[in-house]
């Protein structure tokens, strides 16, 4: 494994034509996405840890596993949009978990 950050290039040839505004709109969107996928990584958490392995041959850890990579896919779109506008948008506040 490396430290090196993830960027996706696609993403950045799609904004090259989008105004600041339409690439924060995009952001914006992406960053909810981001916690809804999130919300529900959790709940699979919670759910995995309650359940055994030998209860449910092993649904719910393969179900958070799978909620997490959609997590971290997801914090990459948002990490390379933020990197394309350059700055951190005004977002409407998400509710305490």
């Amino acid at each position: 494994m490396t430290d090196t950050k993830l960027i996706l290039r696609p993403l950045i040839g799609l904004m090259d034509r989008q105004t600041p505004e339409q690439v924060e709109q995009h952001l914006v969107r992406e960053m909810e996405k981001h916690r809804r996928l999130r919300d529900e990584a959790v709940v699979l958490e919670a759910h995995a840890d309650e359940t055994s392995a030998e209860d449910d041959g092993g649904q719910a850890d393969a179900a958070y596993i799978t909620a997490m990579i959609a997590v971290h896919a997801q914090q990459t779109v948002v990490s390379t949009l933020l990197d394309i506008l350059g700055y951190l948008p005004a977002t409407p506040k998400s509710e305490i978990h």
